[in-house]
């Protein structure tokens, strides 16, 4: 990581997980590791944790013996067979084999597992998110929960966000997909922005979030968020107070011009904040967004004069 503290090292630190064996890119094992391996060569205090799905952990251990250090892993936790919080507790005592022959080659930083969407509704969600959480915790350093926005989730997004808070637990949110549905609204990601600062909840994005700034992208014809939208938006909702209808513009910004992030600032239009509210923003509330891509959120950054 760079030394000098600025406004652009706080923002930027530890930002990208890197999910190259995820969609588009979906590498295999080999060429995810590489993938890795450059962005760590390319700018190391901006890239963390690489993402694995918790069936791949014992291949990722082959190429991991010639590291000089552990890596800082995301874990997805897949769906399990049954009952969902039984089965995650059941998959957990066999990750923990996996984890004790990895023990010298990774860390187990962070647990990434989705709300089923037929949960969501459930008046024991958040006891069965407390015990999905509690047979993760020896094994994780942090557990996240990823939101469902399916059906009415105007209804349903404050009741998970809540039952997340009582579980002790972070927040995850998908920002796209293979469809077009895949892709969650300004008005949806704002609310999901403002409910985790509300909360006190630290969150992660991931899927799509190629780019600085919110763009149009053909294929699949949708609009794309930016992750300089979604983190900015977070940093000034948790540092400045922002209500959810501005936090909404911010992430809905097209304008490369609206925003500026430098040595001393980060801005969006009138509002700005400083070096240490941006390393407070970022240390309660943006965990950071997992990306297949690392070289294009660096070229962009580069090409909008931020770094």
């Amino acid at each position: 990581m760079e030394s000098e503290a600025t406004a652009r090292t706080a923002f930027l630190a530890g930002l990208i997980d890197y999910a190259g064996l995820f969609p588009p890119e979906s590498r295999d094992m080999a060429g995810a590791v590489a993938g890795y391996r450059d962005a760590r060569c390319l700018q190391s205090w901006m890239v963390h944790r690489f993402i694995c799905p918790d069936d791949r952990l014992e291949e990722l251990a082959g190429h991991l013996e010639d590291e000089p250090e552990p890596w800082p892993l995301a874990v997805i936790v897949s769906a399990p067979f049954g009952e969902w919080s039984k089965g995650i507790a059941d998959d957990a005592r066999s990750m923990a084999v996996t984890q004790l022959a990895l023990r010298d080659l990774a860390n187990f930083e962070l647990a990434e597992v989705r709300i089923p969407p037929d949960l969501v509704s459930e008046p024991a969600l958040a006891a069965k998110l407390a015990s999905v959480r509690s047979s993760l915790d020896a094994l994780f350093d942090a557990v996240l929960f990823e939101v469902s926005l399916a059906g009415d989730w105007a209804e349903t997004l404050p009741r998970q966000m809540q039952a997340i808070a009582e579980a002790g637990a972070g927040a995850k949110i998908r920002c796209g997909g293979a469809g077009v549905e895949d892709f969650p609204s300004p008005e949806q990601m704002a609310a999901f922005i403002s409910a985790a600062v509300a909360a006190g909840l630290r969150f992660k994005a991931t899927a799509g979030l190629h780019h600085p700034l919110r763009h149009w992208d053909s294929e699949p014809g949708v609009m794309r968020h930016g992750f300089l939208n979604v983190v900015g938006a977070a940093v000034l909702a948790r540092s400045l107070d922002i209500d959810v209808a501005e936090v909404t513009e911010v992430v809905a910004e097209v304008d490369s011009q609206a925003f500026e992030l430098t040595d001393l600032t980060f801005r969006w239009r009138h509002r700005a904040v400083t070096v240490e509210e941006i390393r407070y923003g970022r240390s309660a509330a943006v965990l950071g967004y997992g990306s297949c891509s690392f070289t294009e959120p660096v070229a962009d950054l580069v090409e909008l004069g931020m770094l």
